[in-house]
C-alpha cells in the first residue's frame, strides 16, 4: 500500500491539546482515494492546450 505524508489542515493542534507529529499524517493511498473531493494545481502546471480549452 502506497502511503502520502500528508499536512492536516488545521494546524499542531485539537480540542487545545498539542498534536503528535506537528499536524502531518500518513495517510493511506485508499484513504486519499475515499476522502478525496477536490484538488488545487497551480495554473502553470496544467498543459497549454488545456488551459486554452478551460479558458485561461
Amino acid at each position: 500500500t502506497k502511503f502520502y505524508y500528508t499536512k492536516n489542515s488545521w494546524g499542531t493542534k485539537t480540542g487545545g491539546k498539542e498534536m503528535k507529529y506537528d499536524g502531518y499524517w500518513y495517510m493511506s493511498e485508499s484513504y486519499v482515494r475515499l476522502k478525496t473531493i477536490a484538488f488545487m494545481v497551480h495554473k502553470d502546471a496544467v498543459p497549454k492546450e488545456i488551459r486554452e480549452r478551460l479558458g485561461f
